[in-house]
């Protein structure tokens, strides 16, 4: 609807309409329009009272176990920013709300939108649920513009879900939550979440993912037990019992999965006491687990093997995760770029990295060469090429041209096409460039630590369990809201140092601010608007894929807006 809202000469507008005087006063057609519907179907907006709702029972469960998974990740990044999210069925029915804070949840509760209630146009009048069904694309409803009273006080900002390949309209997201003046940005981060539920969905609709989808159904209809299935692009849907393990549980599950292991059944360690889980794989990146019975602990029980793997579960880290998972598996040299400590080494060895530890993958540092020379350094990789195994060349900054060129001759002179990895720390555009022309090779860019600050609460848990698990370190909630705030200029490599220092310290237990040193005790803490601004930024950046300029357009808002808040917020790009 309109760009520019003033909510009293909406108010009036509306009055005008409803009087039937002159509407020229309403600033959109199509709201004029909406309110037209609203009055034909209900008539004065007086006579609505309430929202009416629909038994549980006749809502659409596939839809909330498709969409559940991303949608809990999306909502744990609006805690504490007084944004609540609503999916609806195409009809206007609440499948589910997330409401992470308690101004969340009091503006929900204020205006009724609970699970089951109908939100039609032809039901409540104007609003962000119902008017995207009708009109079939976004929509933001502020204050006024609501047809019902008793949505006066409230922002609406809905879009549809499409089905990538039909188009058909499958549900429709909404951003729910009391009059603010910067709510725009409210439209593409809304945007940017429905494309990323239409990927989802495509993702889960190959034909692995079919056979997936289809046995993920089939026993959550005949088995009462929690049931995950991953599929592609870090896809995840679970049933509704599975709404009840803990994080820590759903990691654990995670990990199993994309360790490729045999289907049969494991016994894994979980909050509640060793569980047996039923792995079943379906093709490549398509799996099913089931959560079986507790299993009884005894002495002589062969413990589960650690799984190890890198941590995080952004969509800003799945999805380049997923990059460097495609590259593993071709023979195209790849460059994975970034500052230093973000983890491209342990994401090109598909574990976190520490000195020493031997991988799947062969890695040849180059920062031996200075001890050793090129000659034998260049002989060593030589020798890794040979091999069967995926080649991961670590911090090729530190080579010079002729070593560089010595490199390139030896990748280009292999008789069997091996994938070979190699990291490079740089920001700078035209050493990227320069690097992606010697080795015909394609680039990655790794995220900086402060650009996917919501995988800080599942990094802390897995480097404090690797360094220090007698010490048990769990961060405070208040700590997390610091160490979130945090520039991180070392990245994940300060954020292990930090850890790591914690525990040398003997401390143990909840880590509280005033343990933290004193850079990150004095971290800013961003009001609701600024993290809800910091979010659509990001999330435009990432539709963008990095081009400030395209996310500009998403935006809405001038390049040099993008430029300046990027700088304010400490926000990397190209």
């Amino acid at each position: 609807m309109s760009e520019l809202f003033d909510n009293r000469v909406t108010g009036k507008a509306k009055e005008n309409f409803l009087a039937s005087l002159n509407d020229g006063e309403a600033q959109s057609t199509e709201l004029l329009a909406s309110w037209q519907r609203s009055q034909a179907a209900l008539g004065d907006p007086g006579n609505l009272h309430d929202v009416p709702h629909v038994p549980e029972g006749l809502l659409d469960e596939h839809l909330l176990d498709m969409f559940g998974a991303p949608l809990n990740r999306f909502a744990e990044d609006l805690e504490g920013t007084g944004l609540a999210l609503l999916l609806a069925d195409s009809r206007g029915q609440i499948l589910e709300r997330w409401a992470e804070d308690r101004q969340a949840e009091s503006h929900l509760d204020r205006v009724g939108t609970v699970r089951g209630a109908v939100l039609a146009e032809n039901v409540v009048g104007t609003n962000g649920v119902g008017t995207v069904a009708t009109l079939g694309k976004p929509v933001q409803i502020r204050g006024t513009e609501h047809f019902a009273d008793f949505y006066q006080d409230a922002v609406c900002t809905g879009a549809p879900v499409l089905h990538p390949m039909t188009k058909k309209l499958l549900a429709i997201l909404t951003i729910s939550c009391d009059m603010t003046p910067r709510s725009d940005l409210l439209k593409p981060l809304v945007r940017t979440m429905t494309s990323q539920l239409e990927q989802h969905v495509l993702s889960v609709e190959q034909p692995n993912s079919r056979e997936m989808l289809n046995l993920f159904m089939e026993i959550s209809r005949s088995r009462n037990v929690p049931v995950v299935a991953f599929g592609p692009s870090g896809a995840m849907i679970q049933s509704s019992r599975a709404n009840t393990l803990a994080p820590h549980d759903m990691n654990l599950i995670r990990l199993l999965s994309e360790e490729r292991r045999p289907n049969g059944s494991y016994v894994v360690e979980l909050s509640t006491g060793p569980a047996r889980l039923d792995l079943t794989s379906v093709g490549p990146n398509n799996s099913v687990v089931v959560v079986g019975e507790s299993v009884e602990r005894r002495g002589r029980t062969p413990q589960p093997k650690p799984l190890t793997v890198n941590a995080g579960r952004s969509p800003e880290w799945l999805a380049v995760a997923n990059q460097v998972d495609r590259a593993r598996m071709t023979a195209e040299p790849t460059l994975l770029v970034g500052e230093t400590g973000v983890g491209k080494t342990s994401l090109a060895l598909k574990t976190p990295y520490v000195a020493g530890y031997l991988t799947k993958s062969v890695m040849c540092d180059a920062a031996e060469r200075h001890i050793i020379g090129s000659r034998e350094w260049l002989t060593k990789l030589s020798g890794h090429l040979k091999s069967d195994s995926v080649v991961v060349v670590r911090g090729i900054e530190t080579l010079d041209a002729p070593a560089l060129d010595g490199m390139r001759a030896l990748i280009e002179a292999q008789e069997t096409s091996i994938p070979v990895l190699m990291t490079l720390t740089s920001d700078d555009p035209e050493e990227i460039r320069i690097n992606e022309l010697r080795f015909g090779a394609r680039s990655i860019r790794v995220p900086a630590l402060r650009d996917h600050v919501s995988d800080l609460p599942d990094l802390w848990q897995a480097i404090a369990e690797s360094l220090a698990p007698g010490a048990r370190l769990i961060a405070a909630p208040d700590t997390l809201l610091l160490l979130m705030a945090y520039s991180w200029p070392g990245n994940v490599k300060e954020l292990r140092r930090l850890i790591s220092q914690l525990a040398a310290s003997g401390k143990t237990g909840t880590v509280s601010p005033s343990d933290l040193p004193a850079a990150m005790q004095s971290s800013k803490t961003l009001s609701m608007i600024e993290r809800v601004e910091l979010e659509a930024i990001r999330k435009a950046l990432q539709e963008a894929k990095g081009n400030r300029v395209k996310a500009a357009d998403i935006l809405g808002i001038s390049r040099a807006t993008v430029y300046r808040k990027m700088k304010a917020y400490r926000i990397s790009g190209e």
